[in-house]
């Protein structure tokens, strides 16, 4: 990945090459117990991360019709309660294990015997990825002073999500009661009804393993007058907002070199913003003591269920801190076409490769030199970068890259290599960070096929030599053909061999 990033600090002041990245994923996985709420009836299942704080619940009605077995063949008649929903709004991961679903029923009106419910798992726009889970059997009487617990257990094996995919769980009923003739017996009028969550009651899914929170980046900005680093960072959690407790939060600072030396950076602001949270912060890095190292900054927040997460950002920060003089050198003679000096002619459609050599200069007391690298193809007063990157040399030293490219028309490129884009860092000499040539591109070669063939098979064994001897014979053989010649298969009596 191109390092988005750098800081260079010269004679103690602050520059920043920066760009905004995509958001980054947690690689960490936390346990977390769902909770489902809503009126099924209506359809406003819901699954959240919020623990009930009250005794209040909604109550959505079992189908009477599935009160009683059916009446031939004694089968349990399966009917459908509603569903529970949330819309996954990030990435995610659920860990490979067995779960548990637990659910409460009451009955507001008689009782019905061998109560058992079922559930189906989706995850995303496919099918069921769990199918008919089976709970245990239950008798529920009206007459009861609590609700009948039902648990089912099922497995899931390394379920993967989307941004905008759906979590669902479709509940089915079935009541055990002996089945009547329907015209005689007529239906049920029990009524056992679904309890949703209450601290009471609990209803959801416990301690599913899953990884479920991204944050971006958005802004790395150096403020070299406050002597300080501004980041804005937004976070998103599958399960919305409510799922992260706002209260805490901790950006750290760690290098390369150093290591986490427990640096971090001072919370600013923080708001809502598209059901997520935009939190800002600002790094003191001359009150943390930095050395001149690379720095990444990394994200640490809390789950309203107390587990912690961290996102780390991709962007490196290159942090030099000195009072001395530096000077990165490049010169039209510093770059190579294909290896070769003095060599600026390519075909088309073939690639080719840049080498390049860069040179520091300077006070040798400077151990940490990052120079920022850009090739640039300049068509008329348009500048397209092809390549960035980041290069190190201390001075008295040299470094070198390397960039491959391929234009598929022919034609005149002008290419140029830029050391410190911009001129942000602060050098002795800004007038050599500059080398350029125009690369000569010119027509395709046409392909010679058996010739390309005969290439394409050198040591490449004895099975590849086969291949190609019989690709040869292939082609003498209609060679042949197209002049007309029949091939002679009789065997004549004055055949040699």
């Amino acid at each position: 990945m191109f390092l988005r990033s750098v800081l260079a600090l010269a004679l103690l002041g602050a520059i920043l090459i920066s760009q905004p990245s995509d958001a980054e994923t947690s690689d960490d996985f936390n346990s977390l117990n769902l909770y489902f709420y809503g009126d099924l009836d209506t359809g406003n299942g819901n699954i959240s991360t919020s623990k009930p704080t009250s005794d209040d619940y909604d109550q959505s009605d079992c189908p009477q019709e599935s009160n009683q077995r059916s009446w031939i063949g004694d089968d349990r008649q399966w009917g459908d309660v509603g569903s529970w929903y949330a819309d996954l709004g990030t990435p995610g991961e659920i860990d490979s294990g067995t779960y548990t679903f637990t659910i409460w029923a009451n009955a507001t009106q008689g009782d019905v015997n061998d109560v058992q419910f079922r559930i189906s798992v989706y995850i995303g726009g496919g099918g069921p990825v769990v199918s008919d889970a089976e709970s245990n059997e239950d008798g529920v009487d009206s007459q009861d002073d609590t609700a009948t617990e039902f648990t089912i257990e099922f497995d899931l094996t390394n379920q993967t999500f989307n941004q905008g995919d759906e979590l669902r769980i479709d509940l089915e009923y079935s009541g055990g009661d002996e089945g009547s003739e329907p015209i005689i017996g007529g239906e049920s009028t029990d009524q056992i009804v679904v309890l949703t969550s209450s601290r009471e009651h609990p209803a959801g899914i416990d301690n599913i393993t899953i990884s479920h929170y991204r944050t971006d980046f958005s802004q790395i900005t150096v403020e070299e007058y406050d002597e300080r680093v501004f980041v804005k960072t937004q976070t998103w959690s599958a399960f919305g907002e409510s799922d992260i407790d706002s209260s805490v939060w901790t950006l750290g600072v760690y290098g390369e070199s150093s290591g986490n030396e427990g640096m971090t950076a001072d919370i600013n602001t923080k708001s809502n913003k598209n059901g997520s949270y935009e939190v800002t912060f600002y790094w003191y890095y001359n009150k943390a003591n930095a050395i001149s190292d690379t720095y990444h900054f990394y994200l640490e927040a809390t789950d309203i269920q107390g587990n912690t997460w961290q996102i780390t950002s991709n962007e490196d920060l290159y942090l030099v801190i000195h009072d001395y003089e530096v000077d990165n050198v490049i010169s039209d003679s510093d770059i190579q076409v294909n290896n070769q000096t003095g060599t600026n002619t390519v075909k088309a459609g073939n690639s080719f490769t840049l080498d390049i050599t860069i040179s520091a200069q300077g006070d040798p007391l400077i151990k940490y030199n990052p120079i920022p690298v850009s090739i640039i193809w300049v068509s008329g007063s348009t500048e397209i970068v092809l390549h960035d990157t980041v290069v190190f040399a201390t001075p008295g030293a040299t470094t070198s890259t390397s960039f491959r490219y391929t234009f598929d028309e022919k034609g005149e490129y002008q290419i140029r290599v830029v050391l410190d884009r911009g001129n942000l860092i602060q050098e002795s000499n800004e007038a050599n960070n500059i080398a350029q040539f125009t690369l000569i591109v010119s027509e395709p070669e046409k392909e010679d096929f058996i010739q390309s063939l005969v290439d394409g098979v050198t040591e490449g064994g004895a099975a590849t030599v086969f291949v190609l001897v019989a690709a040869v014979t292939i082609i003498a053989a209609a060679f042949f053909l197209r002049r007309g010649d029949s091939p002679d298969l009789e065997w004549e009596d004055d055949d040699e061999f």
